[in-house]
């Protein structure tokens, strides 16, 4: 039976072989709020339910050689089809992710871009990644969340979770706090400008005077010099080992 997505709910489809990750994610913060009220809807979908190995095996050596196993092709293809069986809106269009190091680099523009579907589908990789396959028959759009490698894609599903439901209309108490998020709304590429809340002064840091002021026509230009300061050093700053 098709669960019918309402009007405006947003349904995200998860593909893990590890789905208990997403156990605490799924009950706090503005992401638990956003379930409760019906705005949300995510269903974790394990594709060792649809092994025909009687282990429920999911991976197997790769072909051609090489380190480490491959997830096979035919469980994760056959949750995906589960997903569009199971959670398919009517008349609306759905996008697949798979969570990939070799992917295009999440940023806001992707992130809203995604917002605009009512279905996204995630597949998280593990091991040495998913056979190629799943990536031509869905017809899935590769991210990846950073230049770094992670054990599997769920702890990246997170990030992509949380980085795409703050563009879902009503998921934010104010939605004017996208206008000036650092790399997004009214910043653009510039990171956010430092800010500051009681006490005034903590450990002999005092909070700046101008900001104290009241004159936001002099707070707003502090504020784009300081995002434009902290964007500049960001760029140049590297960690000594």
């Amino acid at each position: 039976m098709i669960h019918q997505i309402g009007e405006n709910k947003k349904v995200i489809d998860i593909i893990s072989i590890m789905p208990e990750y997403f156990e605490s994610f799924l009950k706090t913060g503005l992401i638990g709020r956003a379930l409760k009220s019906g705005l949300m809807e995510i269903n974790i979908i394990n594709p060792r339910d649809f092994s025909n190995d009687k282990h429920k095996r999911v991976d197997d050596k790769i072909y051609g050689g090489g380190a480490g196993q491959l997830l096979m092709a035919e469980p994760i293809l056959k949750a995906y089809e589960h997903a569009l069986e199971n959670y398919a809106s009517k008349n609306k269009k759905h996008i697949t992710v798979i969570m990939s190091a070799s992917g295009k680099l999440l940023n806001s523009d992707t992130a809203e871009n995604l917002s605009g579907y009512s279905h996204i589908i995630i597949i998280c990789g593990r091991y040495e990644g998913i056979d190629a396959r799943v990536t031509d028959i869905t017809e899935g759009i590769e991210i990846s969340i950073g230049n770094y490698i992670l054990s599997g894609g769920e702890i990246a599903a997170v990030v992509l979770i949380e980085t795409v439901a703050r563009y879902f209309k009503g998921f934010l108490g104010n939605p004017d706090s996208l206008r000036e998020e650092s790399l997004s709304g009214d910043l653009g590429k510039i990171l956010e400008y430092p800010q500051y809340t009681k006490p005034k002064v903590l450990y002999g840091k005092k909070v700046p005077d101008i900001l104290l002021g009241g004159n936001h026509k002099l707070i707003n230009e502090w504020r784009s010099e300081k995002a434009i300061e902290k964007t500049a050093e960001n760029l140049t700053q590297t960690i000594k080992k």
